[in-house]
Formats: C-alpha cells, structure tokens, sequence
C-alpha cells in the first residue's frame, strides 16, 4: 500500500505530529484553479476543472472515478483525464 509507506516514511522523518497534521498552509484548491490556465495550455487540454473531494464523488458520470478521487489527500491531489 502505497499510502501508508508513505506515511510511515513521514513519521519516520518528521515525527507523529507532523505526520498526522493533514492541513496546508495555503488553499491548494485556489492554486490548482490559478495554475489551470498554464495547464490547459501546456498540455493542450479542451477544458479542465478543479473540485473538491465531495463535490467529486456526488458527481456520477464519466471521469469522476470514486478510487480515484478518494487517492486525493492534502497536498498531493488526484487527477483524472477523459476524452471528450
């Protein structure tokens, strides 16, 4: 399982604490929805959105997929591409 190597390496090198503190220190929402613009242009992309993880897994159509939207954690967001 990926995830918990991860966290077990996380307290290993910073502490429980730090660790278990899930929060960020700015809204990565608002950075992913400013860097959307270079993203679409760089990849060449038709369209793309940001959501939030509850907003994602209420959506129930092509590209909201729940095992992806739930990998998503603070400060490594989950993506999805589809075809349109």
């Amino acid at each position: 399982m990926p995830f918990v190597q991860a966290f077990k390496k996380r307290m290993q090198d910073f502490g429980a604490k730090a660790a278990f503190n899930r929060s960020l220190l700015f809204s990565e929402s608002q950075v992913l929805a400013e860097f959307l613009r270079y993203l679409k242009r760089s990849l060449n992309l038709v369209d793309a959105e940001v959501f939030l993880v509850d907003e994602a897994l209420q959506r129930d159509e092509p590209g909201f997929t729940p095992t992806i939207i739930e990998t998503s954690e603070p400060g490594s967001p989950a993506f999805e591409y589809r075809n349109v």
